[in-house]
């Protein structure tokens, strides 16, 4: 289908992305003894410990819940079709689904194709998902590369985590803080040697400077990339040029100039959340944020002329929020 105007781009755009999978870069959850449910999320809102329509109504008594994650709270409950209006109901209706089922309600609501769960090396070996759209993502642990009377036994921490990423079946490993020695002498080895790709966070301009670097040495490695909002626009440029790291937002107001400098070969958005509903509920707002740099990206283009397809803008979307996570770890169109 070609599109022919503003309206009509808009309501292409919000009903395939609305619709999409989505894969989630990082859940930092539990999956097998985490506590979910209403019960948690409202923990999570530091609302006060009373059944939850008592401690609801306490804490609005300061004046209506504002913020991210009172929105993502509500937009899971919502979505999951738990009664908002009548919180101990929401509960109840929880609290009647098996672990696992609630689990699968989160993911399908979500519309997930895979979450990347984080996990410790050190408890890799007992990972068991029961359901297939959880994958493992490997953690480097601190005392993994503490120093002893012979330094840094990199190759032995590498060894660890590999037997670690083998354990848990994963293809992702992450280092949580920037160290150049450990990513020259075990990560990106580590990477290169089992087809992994690295997670890392890079926090400034002389981090992204030296990763960026390291990855023009280490020509096998695939990174997924990620920094605080103040050097995104630098982490983008950088990137620009270097089709093997891959950029993942934190600001999703940065969604239109990663569009301009990278085209979809980016990761627009993760959670980063600590509950499954959390996670979901943060998804339907990001959503809405893509919707919006979406459509102020394609519309210049209908105005030019440009004949707009419907299948093109979907194959799009399918890049951002599934393909190019699902192929970093394989390598499949990564220059």
């Amino acid at each position: 289908m070609i599109i022919s105007d503003k309206q009509e781009l808009r309501r292409c755009v919000k009903r395939i992305v609305r619709r999409a999978d989505v894969v989630e870069a990082s859940l930092d959850f539990d999956v097998s003894g985490g506590e979910m449910g209403v019960e948690a999320l409202l923990d999570a809102l530091r609302v006060p410990a009373f059944p939850p329509e008592e401690a609801m109504r306490r804490m609005l008594a300061d004046g209506t819940l504002l913020g991210a994650e009172a929105a993502a709270v509500f937009a899971a409950l919502d979505a999951m079709e738990l009664p908002v209006h009548d919180l101990n109901r929401a509960q109840e209706l929880q609290r009647s689904y098996e672990r696992d089922a609630y689990l699968r309600e989160v993911l399908d609501a979500m519309h997930a194709r895979q979450v990347l769960v984080r996990v410790p090396a050190s408890k890799a070996a007992d990972v068991q998902f029961a359901d297939d759209r959880l994958s493992a993502l490997i953690v480097a642990e601190e005392d993994g590369f503490a120093p002893s009377r012979y330094g840094v036994d990199y190759q032995g921490a590498a060894r660890m985590l590999a037997d670690a990423a083998a354990a848990a079946g994963a293809r992702h490993v992450m280092l949580p803080v920037y160290d150049e020695q450990a990513l020259r002498y075990c990560m990106m080895p580590l990477c290169e040697d089992t087809g992994c790709a690295l997670h890392i966070c890079l926090r400034d301009a002389v981090e992204i400077d030296a990763f960026a670097q390291l990855m023009d040495e280490f020509t096998d490695v695939r990174a997924l990339v990620w920094s605080v909002p103040e050097a995104e626009r630098r982490l983008i440029e950088t990137a620009a040029t270097r089709p093997r790291m891959l950029v993942r937002l934190v600001d999703t107001s940065h969604i239109g100039m990663a569009l301009s400098r990278l085209g979809t070969r980016f990761v627009p958005y993760a959670s980063g959340a600590a509950l499954p509903e959390m996670m979901l509920g943060g998804w339907i707002a990001a959503r809405e944020e893509i919707i919006a740099a979406l459509c102020g990206a394609y519309l210049p283009l209908a105005r030019a002329g440009f004949q707009l397809q419907s299948a093109a803008i979907e194959s799009d979307v399918e890049r951002l929020l599934c393909g190019n996570m699902l192929s970093l770890a394989s390598g499949a169109g990564q220059g």
